[in-house]
C-alpha cells in the first residue's frame, strides 16, 4: 500500500512539472465555461421569456450543462492517460521499476490514482459554475449530486480503459487516439443502438456511456449504471496489470 501511494504522488507532481496539465486544464476550463454561459443564457431569455413560470433550472441548465461536460471529457481525458504507461515503456523506466519489489498492481493503482487526482482538479470548474446557480436560484441538491457522481464515474472509466490502452505501446500519441476512438464508440453506441433492432439494439444500448450517464443526469440513481461503470474501471485496471506482467515477460 505504502508503495501506491508513493506511486500516486510522484505521478500527480510529475503532472504539474509539465504542460500536459496546465494545457489540459486552461482548454478544459475554457470549454466548460462557454458552455455554462451559453447553457445560463438561454435559461434566462425562457424565464424572462415566461415570466419566471414553467421554468426549471435542473431541466434547462444542469442538465443540458452536465451532458457537455461528459461529451468534452471524450476529449480531454485521453491526454491525460495517454502518458501513464506508455512514456514510461519508452523511455525504458518500466523495466527499471519492474525490478524493484514494487508490484504491478501497485504500480497500475499509484498512476490510476494520480489521473484521478488531476481528474478531480479539472473537476472544480463545472463544481464552481454550477455553485452560482445556488447563490442565484435554489437547484436540487440530488439531481446535481447524482450528475457529478455521474461525471466522475464517468471520467474513472475513461481513465481506466485509457491506463490500459497507454500500456499496450510506447507512443503516447497512439495511446490517446486509440482511447479517443474507444471512448467515442462506447458513446456512440447508444445511438447507433436506436437504429437496431432486437439483441444488437439491447446490446449497443447497455455498453454506451450515453443511457447509463443520462440517469445520473436526471438524478435518478440505478444500481445497473453503478455495476457498469464499476465493471469498465475494473476490466481498464486489470487490462492494465497484464500490459505490465506482459512487459516484465518479456524483460
Amino acid at each position: 500500500m505504502r508503495s501506491l501511494w508513493l506511486i500516486a504522488r510522484r505521478e500527480f507532481a510529475a503532472y504539474w512539472t509539465s504542460p500536459v496539465a496546465y494545457v489540459v486544464f486552461a482548454v478544459f476550463l475554457i470549454i466548460t465555461g462557454l458552455f455554462f454561459f451559453g447553457s445560463l443564457s438561454g435559461f434566462v431569455n425562457a424565464s424572462t421569456r415566461s415570466g419566471g413560470q414553467g421554468v426549471d433550472v435542473n431541466q434547462q441548465v444542469i442538465r443540458p450543462y452536465l451532458n457537455s461536460v461528459s461529451v468534452i471529457l471524450l476529449f480531454i481525458l485521453p491526454l491525460v492517460s495517454m502518458r501513464l504507461l506508455a512514456e514510461e515503456k519508452r523511455q525504458g523506466t518500466l523495466e527499471i521499476l519492474l525490478t524493484t519489489p514494487l508490484s504491478e498492481a501497485s504500480l497500475v493503482g499509484g498512476k490510476y490514482l494520480a489521473s484521478l487526482g488531476l481528474f478531480a482538479v479539472l473537476l472544480l470548474a463545472p463544481a464552481a459554475h454550477t455553485a452560482v446557480l445556488f447563490v442565484f436560484g435554489n437547484p436540487e441538491w440530488s439531481q446535481v449530486l447524482t450528475g457529478f457522481l455521474g461525471l466522475f464515474l464517468t471520467g474513472a472509466a475513461y481513465l481506466s480503459l485509457g491506463l490500459f490502452l497507454s500500456g499496450v505501446t510506447q507512443n503516447q500519441v497512439v495511446a490517446a487516439v486509440l482511447a479517443f476512438a474507444l471512448f467515442l464508440g462506447l458513446w456512440l453506441a447508444y445511438s447507433l443502438g436506436q437504429f437496431a433492432q432486437g439483441v444488437l439494439a439491447a446490446v449497443l444500448t447497455a455498453v454506451s456511456f450515453t443511457g447509463h450517464f443520462h440517469n445520473f443526469a436526471r438524478g435518478i440513481l440505478d444500481t445497473s449504471d453503478l455495476i457498469f461503470y464499476l465493471s469498465l474501471i475494473s476490466a481498464g485496471l486489470f487490462g492494465a496489470v497484464q500490459a505490465v506482467l506482459s512487459t516484465r515477460w518479456k524483460s
